[in-house]
């Protein structure tokens, strides 16, 4: 069997979800899972939901329910019209659905406050909407399919908005599931993103948690490969929205796709990779708009060949140096230095360590660390810079890749701190973020197109 999974603006319309459908058709022999994500943009809609329902803003609340509820029923309508019986039965569901929503948000209202676990309550409305109507346009087609509820399945902790599933007890929950309640059917279709705690609350997996979703499923099914499909010709060289000259990559390994997405790159979720390396299952991201085309595989090491891969940036970064008078020693630098990060829960991009200084890449507007950097201020001198940008060259064994460090500050001006990571799969530069766009392109192109 394998596993499709298709993101927001691969079933943002009717357009859309046709070709889904005809995707799916072709597939029909290899026994797919299908995981959906939300349609394009409903997540966001939920968010600003959630944030007006805090607020106690009524009628924008009820404005966006509105919205929500008419996008959702002309969808089904328009993919459902040749069949009444379905489209009624359809509409119930979505009704249904909208009506407990409207609900629980108005509870939110009346309290004017918003915990965790009610805000993961409401983003994940989404997928629970979209898989619903996409089923009953598959059988509409006369594809027999079975919708599954993935919050049955996925069994994570209650960090309730970034929820980290307990693996061995999803893969049992799963392989139940699927020995009860699949038998007979064609297709098999649930949601990404969400997923419920042990005690039943709603969590989800982080926004974009979708294709983590689909990897965890085909783990505990031992699938074939994954597929991640997408809306651009598979995983590119670099960003397509900040450079037209991308070139698609064939193959990769899983370490160099967990390092771009690490460094910055919008290639997979970032923990989409553990779930299928640990089962040795090829990922393949492809594009639904073009299903043609051959997209890009992720797989062993071994199979993937040597040279850079990508060009990856973070555009919004902070430098930070930190400078102890005394000779604090590498090991008691980094531990005071990532006492106070790791307390305040802040995510380091970059480290740099000597005998008095620790130099550091964070993402910036990072929530915590402000907090850290005043901790570190009472025994050290804290030196913050500001609208940096990071990029860095992926790729297995680049270091040292002819020219790369002169090309890089001749179109940088400065570069204030240069890395190569631990594993040796990049190169990482921090450099000012106005100069971000003409290195980028100098970089692409001279690695790619020379």
């Amino acid at each position: 069997m394998i596993v499709m999974k298709f993101g927001g603006t691969s079933v943002q319309d009717e357009e859309a979800i046709g070709r889904v459908i005809s995707i799916v058709k072709n597939r029909l022999p290899e026994k797919p899972l299908v995981v959906v994500s939300a349609l394009s943009k409903v997540t966001k809609l939920l968010c600003s939901i959630a944030e007006a329902a805090e607020a106690q803003q009524e009628d924008v609340v009820k404005e966006s329910l509105a919205s929500l509820r008419q996008r959702h029923f002309d969808l089904a309508k328009a993919l459902l019209k040749d069949s009444p019986l379905l489209l009624e039965k359809c509409l119930g569901d979505l009704e249904s659905r909208i009506a407990g929503l409207e609900t629980f948000a108005g509870g939110v209202c009346q309290i004017g406050e918003l915990s965790p676990r009610s805000e993961a309550r409401i983003i994940s409305t989404g997928e629970l909407l979209s898989s619903t109507i996409i089923a009953y346009a598959f059988n509409a087609q006369g594809i027999s399919c079975q919708w599954l509820d993935a919050r049955r399945m996925i069994t994570t902790d209650n960090n309730y908005l970034n929820a980290r599933p307990d693996l061995v007890v999803t893969e049992a929950n799963v392989k139940r599931v699927f020995g009860m309640e699949t038998k007979g059917f064609d297709l098999v279709l649930t949601q990404g993103f969400v997923a419920s705690a042990s005690d039943g609350s709603t969590t989800v997996l982080g926004f974009e948690g979708s294709d983590y979703s689909a990897a965890i499923f085909g783990m505990a099914l031992g699938a074939k490969r994954v597929e991640i499909w997408t809306d651009v010709d598979g995983i590119r060289s670099t960003d397509p929205r900040a450079l037209d000259s991308t070139r698609r990559i064939e193959c990769l390994s899983y370490e160099e796709a967990a390092e771009m997405a690490a460094m910055g790159a919008r290639v997979l979720h970032p923990l989409t990779i553990e779930p299928a390396r640990n089962r040795n299952i090829p990922i393949m991201v492809l594009n639904s708009k073009n299903p043609a085309c051959a997209g890009s595989t992720v797989l062993r090491g071994e199979e993937s060949p040597d040279g850079p891969k990508s060009v990856a940036c973070r555009e919004n970064v902070v430098f930070i140096k930190v400078h102890s008078p005394k000779m604090e020693g590498i090991t008691g630098m980094l531990a005071r230095v990532f006492a106070p990060l790791y307390s305040n829960l802040v995510p380091v991009t970059l480290a740099k360590a000597t005998e008095s200084s620790v130099y550091l890449v964070i993402p910036e507007d990072t929530d915590g660390l402000e907090a850290a950097l005043a901790a570190m201020e009472k025994w050290a001198e804290v030196t913050v810079y500001r609208d940096k940008s990071m990029i860095s060259v992926v790729g297995r064994n680049i270091v040292g890749l002819e020219g790369l460090g002169d090309r890089i500050i001749e179109a940088s001006g400065k570069v204030y701190i240069a890395n190569v990571s631990a594993d040796m799969l990049s190169e990482n530069f921090v450099i000012d973020r106005d100069r971000l766009a003409v290195t980028l392109s100098t970089i692409h192109d001279y690695i790619f197109n020379r």
